[in-house]
């Protein structure tokens, strides 16, 4: 009942947010540099990881 006076909003919204998600899959990595590629496996995670030593006293 109620939908039909909302449908042209949502069909806006919904355009929208699909045309926003094809710019960003597009032209996301010159954008705001996204990465579509995964990382090689040796890529070096232990320097970028926290430790905190523990001492158990």
């Amino acid at each position: 009942m109620v939908f039909h006076v909302f449908y042209p909003a949502l069909a806006i919204l919904v355009l929208f947010m699909a045309v926003l998600i094809m710019l960003m899959l597009r032209f996301g990595s010159k954008w705001c540099k996204l990465r579509h590629t995964a990382k090689p496996p040796e890529y070096d995670w232990e320097d970028k990881t926290y430790e905190q030593k523990v001492s158990y006293a």
